[in-house]
């Protein structure tokens, strides 16, 4: 083998390894948003590059395709080791990562095929070996930067479309997702076949003898490529949707609370006002039951009067009539239902707090409890501290069973349906809404959510 040929090897080899290590680069980029950590995307990549890398230098026994897909495999498998939240989301990122692999590198080779042609193997330079080897070497290097940008640009584009990296991805989301990568990986795997068929039949090249064949593959990927991108944004945009009719339904909630509160606080003011009107009256009976010396008889009224005034005077002072309402209603709950309730919670003066998107999280909080609070002496505990522009609301409960957390931060209920795990996620999105987020722990026998939101 004369020297230029053994750098004509040389060179093919060391392309195909970088292609290879700059694809598994680019895998860790594009899973990096959604993982926990930055070395869990920096594991994938080097797992994928070193089965790559093995399966390139050993004796082929199989396929490129099956073996990208053994590389592909591997990457998720390490993904879903490190972190097995979200599997769905982990096998959309493994599928369309293997789509875009093959779609991006094989239309930076249908490019490089048609300068190579026109430059290194033209009539023009024919018998100038190291010339052609010299114009070879830039193909190489021409190839590997095309990879890198259809890559970065195919990566980079999607990662972008893709808003709601931390949500749950379902069954239904994930096929409709990965439809696109599977008819653009089958396409290629349907031009490669035909491709590869027409050699060996005729030994010719289809592209040099049909050069339309070329151009046409280079569109179907371009095109594939296109639709991965377009169908991610159309579920993301989906995802917005699902987002505006769950504060929607979020509002009306509030709405419909709102009303009861008031309702609540009409019928306080209502016997308070009875009481006043009253007053006269009562007032004349205790001077008459005096005058008569009838202590016995004034002191029983006396009685009855300050049972009533206890019964429409709340127990419980906030600093907000909303509260009060709706933590007078929850005491009356726990009472009827055995449960100690104490409550050590002020509402915040002077910020841009709502009282009503507090009621949301209170109200979703507390109707948690009142429904999972289980043991002997059951109790509930709410109190909060404000420090600077930080409010903080712990509520406790007595839970003797254990929270199931399964993939997600937040634990599953018992509910089923459409009500399945909303107060949770209602009550995170008040907090973010104040810059704030929830934490739900679990301490032996005792259930501790913490709320933590910005009110300045």
């Amino acid at each position: 083998m004369s020297l230029v040929e053994r750098c004509w090897m040389i060179t093919s080899k060391f392309s195909v390894i970088a292609i290879l290590i700059i694809t598994g680069i680019c895998f860790g980029v594009f899973v990096y948003p959604y993982m926990k950590k930055k070395r869990e995307a920096a594991l994938v990549s080097i797992v994928y590059i070193g089965i790559m890398s093995v399966l390139y230098l050993i004796p082929q026994q199989i396929g490129n395709f099956s073996a990208y897909m053994l590389g592909v495999v591997a990457a998720f498998l390490v993904m879903y080791v490190q972190d097995r939240r979200n599997i769905y989301q982990k096998i959309f990122l493994a599928v369309t990562f293997f789509s875009i692999r093959w779609l991006a590198v094989a239309m930076a080779g249908r490019m490089d095929d048609f300068i190579t042609k026109a430059l290194v193997f033209g009539n023009t330079i024919a018998g100038r070996q190291w010339l052609q080897y010299v114009l070879y070497a830039g193909t190489r290097i021409l190839d590997i930067v095309l990879c890198i940008i259809f890559l970065a640009v195919a990566i980079g584009l999607i990662n972008k479309a893709y808003v709601y990296k931390n949500d749950e991805m379902s069954v239904k989301e994930l096929v409709m997702l990965i439809m696109p990568s599977l008819v653009g990986v089958t396409g290629y795997g349907i031009l490669q076949y035909y491709l590869n068929i027409y050699e060996k039949d005729t030994g010719k090249s289809l592209t040099d003898t049909y050069g339309f064949y070329g151009t046409l593959s280079f569109v179907h990927y371009f095109i594939s490529i296109i639709a991965i991108l377009v169908m991610t944004t159309m579920f993301q945009n989906w995802k917005v949707a699902q987002e505006e009719q769950t504060g929607q339904e979020l509002v009306l909630n509030q709405v419909s609370d709102m009303k009861k509160h008031i309702g609540e606080v009409e019928k306080l003011y209502q016997d308070i006002r009875s009481l006043r009107h009253d007053v006269g009256n009562h007032i004349q009976m205790l001077e008459h039951l005096v005058a008569e010396n009838h202590m016995d008889d004034a002191a029983e009224y006396m009685e009855h009067l300050k049972k009533e005034w206890n019964e429409i005077s709340p127990e419980i002072k906030t600093g907000s009539p909303v509260i009060d309402v709706i933590l007078m209603e929850k005491l009356r709950e726990a009472e009827e239902k055995q449960i100690r309730f104490i409550s050590d919670f002020h509402y915040p003066k002077d910020t841009k707090l709502n009282a009503f998107d507090l009621s949301v999280i209170l109200n979703n909080a507390l109707d948690n409890c009142m429904e999972n609070v289980s043991g002997e002496n059951p109790y509930i505990s709410l109190s909060s501290f404000r420090k600077n522009s930080i409010f903080m609301i712990t509520i406790k409960n007595r839970y003797e069973g254990e929270l199931n957390y399964k993939d997600s931060d937040l634990p599953e209920t018992t509910k089923s349906g459409k009500e399945h795990g909303i107060g949770l996620h209602n009550i995170r999105r008040v907090a973010r809404m104040y810059m704030g987020d929830i934490f739900l722990e679990q301490e032996n026998q005792e259930v501790v959510l913490s709320i933590m939101l910005q009110v300045e």
